[in-house]
């Protein structure tokens, strides 16, 4: 009988450890995961295309304009002589801004932008970035994303 209740305890122990340690490798890898997952925070993934890329023509663009380019996050600005592009990710946290009538709204943490990118009120810490814009020989802009300019630096036309 002693025998029978030793077996019958060693297979409770040992059922006992193997949830014990089920449990606690369910929590500790619900636990990495989540440290991990909240590391990435941090940095938006707004961009995971080329730093360089042609959003058009000159002549494909109204003047005293600012036309968004949805799959670029840009909005390329056109005057009578110059091309300039502004990034629509919000310094905040990557969020993408939209056009208004005084300029860019952040729509997820409300952010103001004016018409140059100053941030006028919200939580973003600085002003949108102007990118750099050159003209590429088959007459195409070519904006660099990862070039940032002061907002007076455009491309003559």
């Amino acid at each position: 009988m002693s025998e029978i209740i030793k077996n019958n305890t060693e297979d409770n122990l040992n059922r006992r450890k193997f949830l014990n340690r089920l449990v606690f490798s369910l929590l500790g890898g619900t636990g990495i995961l989540t440290l991990l997952g909240s590391l990435t925070l941090p940095f938006p993934r707004v961009f995971k295309e080329s730093f360089r890329f042609k959003v058009g023509r000159v002549i494909d663009f109204p003047v005293d304009t600012f036309t968004f380019i949805p799959e670029k996050n840009v909005f390329i600005l056109r005057q009578r002589k110059s091309i300039q592009a502004l990034s629509a990710a919000c310094t905040h946290l990557g969020c993408v801004v939209q056009s208004d009538r005084q300029g860019f709204l952040c729509p997820c943490h409300g952010s103001r932008y004016d018409r140059t990118g100053n941030v006028q009120y919200g939580p973003a810490p600085r002003a949108l970035d102007w990118l750099k814009v050159t003209l590429a020989a088959d007459g195409q802009i070519v904006v660099h994303r990862n070039q940032k300019v002061n907002s007076v630096e455009s491309l003559r036309v």
